[in-house]
């Protein structure tokens, strides 16, 4: 494997464990999907048999992740409840990408994929806005609904352009913080008042 490869195939990787740190199963199911339909080839890392069935189980579970992100009771606790699942997803994603083909050889992919994806689930909490009280009006189902674009744009444009998705999930981020951010502007002088 020559180095522009591995810069193309670690670039992948990077980018769809990125877009795993925003959203668990969104990526994996297309990154099934697109297997399927026959526009990539994935390596035997874990002897899995990628399939319809295993396809269709995925889609349903980013289904559901997609339905409970948008209750506003279960904001933040969920989020930090799927960190390890965003772990996984992101160490699957990178070491698939990177295609070592042993399970030993894909050891540190899996390290990498899981640590970043792993950064940006726990910066995407720590950043998002709480409905009513530093959302600046923004509803907590809007928010995830751009983590839902995210997550779909950033799942199908990582299996075909390397470290394009990392672009939209940092812009994600930074949308995130900059909402924050207008928010404590606006209400700092009412702090002072109340103290």
């Amino acid at each position: 494997m020559s180095a522009v490869e591995s810069l193309v195939l670690a670039g992948l990787g990077v980018g769809l464990a990125s877009v795993a740190g925003v959203r668990a199963f969104v990526p994996l199911a297309l990154c099934g999907m697109f297997a399927l339909l026959g526009f990539i080839e994935l390596p035997d890392i874990l002897g899995l048999q990628v399939g319809w069935t295993l396809v269709l189980a995925l889609s349903a579970l980013a289904v559901l992740e997609i339905v409970l992100d948008k209750v506003r009771a279960l904001d933040p606790a969920f989020g930090y409840a799927m960190v390890p699942f965003k772990a996984v997803s992101g160490a699957v994603l990178f070491a698939t990408m990177y295609g070592t083909g042993a399970l030993l050889g894909a050891v540190p992919g899996l390290a990498a994929g899981a640590a970043i994806a792993v950064l940006v689930a726990v910066l995407g909490v720590v950043l998002r806005p709480r409905s009513g009280s530093s959302s600046a009006g923004v509803t907590t189902a809007f928010l995830s609904a751009m983590e839902d674009v995210v997550a779909v744009l950033g799942g199908i444009l990582g299996i075909f352009l390397p470290f394009v998705p990392v672009l939209l999930v940092g812009f994600l981020l930074f949308f995130f913080h900059r909402i924050r951010k207008r928010r404590g502007r606006k209400y700092g002088g009412l702090r002072i008042l109340g103290d």
